[in-house]
């Protein structure tokens, strides 16, 4: 059993990049009762975010590892090569935190649990 997150990341030729990360559980097969659950991360912070309606930043890197799980509306991040949008349930591990980084923007607003790695 498995489940997938985004990773945004800077490559080797410094700019932002997404990648799609399967996160393997165990056990594969959970007794009736029992969860499958994968290793853990470290977290130090774990934080609500709201943005606004239309809200949008520049293109800029991450200051910090962070994890960003949807819970309303949507955002689109933007790297020089490609655009996503994270939605509602949507995961995502920002830690493109060198080069030019990425933008985002939302026209219906966006709201999020932010989880500092």
């Amino acid at each position: 059993m498995n489940l997938r997150y985004t990773r945004l990341f800077t490559g080797d030729d410094g700019l932002s990049h997404f990648e799609d990360v399967d996160v393997e559980l165990h056990p594969d097969v959970p007794a009736p009762g029992e969860l499958a659950v994968s290793a853990p991360l470290q977290a130090s912070a774990v934080l609500f975010a709201a943005g606004p309606k239309e809200g949008s930043h520049p293109e800029q890197p991450e200051s910090r590892r962070q994890l960003i799980i949807g819970l309303q509306g949507s955002a689109e991040i933007i790297t020089r090569d490609e655009t996503r949008t994270l939605g509602p349930g949507d995961v995502l591990l920002a830690e493109d935190l060198e080069g030019p980084g990425h933008a985002s923007r939302s026209t219906e607003g966006f709201s999020a649990v932010v989880v500092v790695l």
